[in-house]
């Protein structure tokens, strides 16, 4: 999607950038960074995607970094150490 979309799909939720900002607790700055292409924030992008319903590889289909998987962390990282473990000892 170009940046005027995404920010009128914001702004046909009841949103703005500015408001998003504030709920993530970043600079605007950061949120329109990601908005225009200009730098990239995984967790601004999956905000974005979770507000327009729509899945971030359709938003920001040239950057592939928002399409690889997440890292794991805590309980999950956890339970995917157990299942190389047990794949590993096979």
């Amino acid at each position: 999607m170009k940046a005027q979309e995404i920010k009128q799909a914001i702004k046909l939720k009841g949103y703005t950038l500015s408001m998003l900002a504030d709920a993530l607790d970043v600079n605007l700055a950061t949120v329109s960074g990601v908005v225009c292409g200009h730098t990239q924030s995984r967790r601004v992008a999956d905000a974005i995607s979770k507000l327009i319903d729509k899945p971030v590889k359709e938003i920001f289909p040239n950057v592939e970094s928002y399409s690889r998987p997440k890292f794991l962390k805590g309980a999950l990282r956890q339970q995917g150490v157990e299942e190389l473990k047990q794949l590993l000892a096979s």
